[in-house]
């Protein structure tokens, strides 16, 4: 497949997953009480998790977001669990050191700022941001071949951030904290080391009190959750991409079909087990170096999990962890045990929609996305 051709699938990809992201946080437009508009300095470096990525690291980075945050008020029960979170859309950009292979990353997310000591003067803040990221200079064989670490311009942008705010002024608040920020790909396309970013950071934000509309239904009582029972039981199908090394190489699709029984132990946590049936045809690529297995029957590629896992409920959202073990499995070129992360948005009481990233440990499989039902 040309490179043309797979950006196109990746940024098709992306934006499926971004507005996955961005609905999810779209939940019933209620009147809110304030908004804000902030402004974010970084500072910090790539961090060289792997020993043959050092050479492409010769600065620090620079980098600055503008974030757009409205404060929710307590009129869904989620928001009184969390304590009133922020939510938002950000812009990120950093300068990543290296203009002639590694170029500057972009991302635009959806975030939640989580408070965790909200009746504190000094409020600390927890940020998580999943969205969307750009490489200006991916790898490419003929004018880039010495970047080992990003093989697309489209890749996963996610952060995690914690800070500590205070107003020096009615209409005015400052934070400074600590950062974390990942961009790759998911092995969409290789090579996929990924850029890890470790940054501290300064940031003004600017208040505008929204003036609440009276109403007579939704500040009266809040909505009830769509879905409170204690047991629940998932089904989903997925699919998605991914490429084997060299670099350039073809591309495959795997699937996964999966069930599993969730016991929502608290508002905030669900806890699982479930087993996973996969068809990952990437397999029989790696299998065709093993003479004991038989790539002409079909049954061998199939391998079958049994998983554990955890939920972190918020509102219509939840972002599981999921660790699996591969009970049947004639490939276990990377080891019996898999896991995986993502979203999931329940649309409704029974319809789920989902978006994941499976993975070896640290090391990316493939992509998913998928859709579920629950009961």
């Amino acid at each position: 497949m040309s490179l043309s051709i797979r950006n196109k699938i990746s940024l098709l990809l992306a934006i499926g997953y971004w507005l996955l992201a961005t609905c999810s946080f779209a939940q019933d437009t209620l009147p809110q009480k304030k908004l804000f508009i902030n402004f974010t300095g970084h500072y910090g470096f790539i961090i060289a998790h792997h020993a043959n990525m050092d050479y492409l690291i010769k600065h620090h980075v620079p980098a600055g977001d503008i974030q757009f945050i409205r404060v929710t008020n307590g009129e869904r029960p989620w928001e009184k669990i969390y304590h009133n979170p922020e939510m938002g859309l950000g812009i990120f950009y950093a300068y990543l050191g290296n203009p002639q292979e590694l170029g500057n990353a972009i991302g635009v997310y959806p975030f939640v700022n989580f408070p965790l000591n909200p009746r504190r003067k000094f409020k600390l803040y927890f940020k998580v941001c999943d969205g969307i990221g750009l490489i200006t200079k991916p790898y490419n064989r003929v004018d880039n071949h010495k970047n080992n670490i990003n093989g697309s311009y489209i890749n996963c942008y996610i952060s995690f951030r914690l800070s500590t705010e205070f107003y020096p002024a009615k209409n005015i608040r400052m934070e400074a904290g600590i950062a974390a920020s990942h961009l790759s790909n998911g092995a969409l396309a290789m090579p996929n080391l990924g850029i890890n970013l470790a940054t501290v950071n300064l940031g003004i934000s600017f208040l505008k009190t929204e003036k609440k509309k009276a109403t007579t239904d939704a500040v009266q009582k809040p909505k009830p959750e769509i879905y409170n029972h204690k047991y629940s039981f998932l089904i989903f199908g997925a699919a998605g991409p991914n490429q084997t090394t060299p670099p350039d190489g073809k591309e495959y699709a795997g699937f996964t079909l999966s069930a599993s029984c969730w016991l929502q132990a608290t508002p905030k946590s669900k806890f699982g087990a479930g087993v996973d049936a996969i068809y990952d045809f990437s397999n029989i690529e790696d299998a065709k170096r093993d003479t004991a297995f038989d790539t002409n029957n079909s049954l061998n590629n199939l391998q079958i999990g049994v998983k554990l896992g955890y939920e972190l409920v918020i509102g219509k959202i939840a972002l599981p962890i999921e660790m699996g073990y591969y009970v049947v499995s004639k490939t276990k070129t990377d080891g019996p045990f898999y896991h995986r992360i993502g979203i999931r948005y329940y649309v409704n009481k029974h319809l789920v929609i989902i978006y994941s990233l499976k993975t070896q440990w640290a090391v990316a499989e493939n992509l998913e996305f998928g859709i579920g039902y629950r009961f």
